[in-house]
């Protein structure tokens, strides 16, 4: 199995990362790795890196005109050979957001798995992360207070969001995709994880599969991983966002939002969608469109 797993940064890639590995790990699926296989992998293991294993993580970036594999933000080189470079790795982890290429990169992949986060909860926890000591250190900006990044940043975040998930939904079902939330595995992880399972064609007996949810709970990752893992929690956004940005985030994403399940407003029992029966998605688009031109039109 060549498999390739994406979602827009802090949405719960990390997590994803780590549940594959496991079911491939109990599955028997043999591990392959390019980036273990690099001369730079040893040196590589010494740097000051945000998490232990991030060294070992085969990423894979997608541009119109290139791809490459990367380390951290420390290594970065262009693949000469994609073919060759997935045929020496069973799982590759990419953020890029859809480009002119990516359908033909996507199509070389046995299998694709797409996670999703809650916008909202995920721009806090990106102006956290763009804030920690870590991404200071290899990205440097001038806002160092996570509440101030959030409130210069947000349209920003939100925008990213929209159209990295977007993209990617209106793909899925030509690139055979499977679309996963995060909140899905937060709130009942048996029910997600048999999704994905199906997914991969993959059985596990119901001892491994109870076994791997304590394994992979983000309380066991959060105390092997602390520096990049910092809440496991969803609808955090309720309490942190200001009116203001909410209605916001409603104008920019609103209709991304309803159409994944999502609770639209404060004190809202979190919710979230495990199907997408609805594929119209130039009628999605214009929606989307139209609700973030009232907003400017209002600005």
């Amino acid at each position: 199995m060549h498999l390739l797993q994406g979602g827009a940064p802090k949405c719960g890639n990390f997590w994803l990362y780590q549940i594959i590995q496991e079911i491939m790990a109990r599955s028997g699926q043999p591990h392959r790795s390019f980036i273990q296989r690099h001369p730079i992998y040893e040196l590589a293991k010494t740097w000051d890196l945000n998490y232990p294993s991030q060294a070992s993580i085969d990423v894979l970036e997608i541009t119109d005109l290139q791809d490459s594999y990367r380390i951290s933000s420390i290594f970065r080189m262009p693949v000469e050979d994609l073919p060759q470079y997935i045929s020496q790795s069973s799982h590759v982890w990419t953020h890029s957001p859809v480009c002119k290429r990516s359908g033909e990169v996507f199509d070389q992949f046995d299998k694709k798995v797409y996670i999703i986060r809650d916008p909202r909860d995920r721009a806090v926890s990106a102006a956290k992360y763009y804030c920690s000591e870590y991404m200071l250190k290899y990205y440097p900006q001038p806002i160092k207070d996570p509440k101030v990044y959030l409130e210069t940043h947000f349209e920003n975040l939100m925008r990213e969001w929209v159209w990295h998930v977007f993209d990617h939904l209106r793909l899925s079902r030509q690139h055979q995709m499977h679309i996963t939330l995060y909140e899905a595995f937060l709130l009942d992880f048996q029910a997600e994880l048999s999704r994905l399972l199906d997914y991969l064609g993959v059985q596990l007996p119901p001892r491994q599969r109870e076994e791997m949810q304590e394994a992979m709970s983000f309380a066991t990752l959060q105390r092997q991983n602390p520096k990049h893992l910092k809440k496991g929690q969803a609808g955090y956004w309720m309490e942190q966002l200001t009116e203001e940005q909410i209605q916001k985030a409603d104008a920019i994403a609103g209709p991304l939002i309803r159409f994944l399940g999502y609770p639209t407003g404060k004190g809202q029992e979190m919710t979230y969608a495990t199907g997408f029966p609805h594929q119209d998605f130039e009628q999605l688009k214009q929606e989307i469109l139209q609700s973030q031109a009232q907003l400017y039109s209002a600005g």
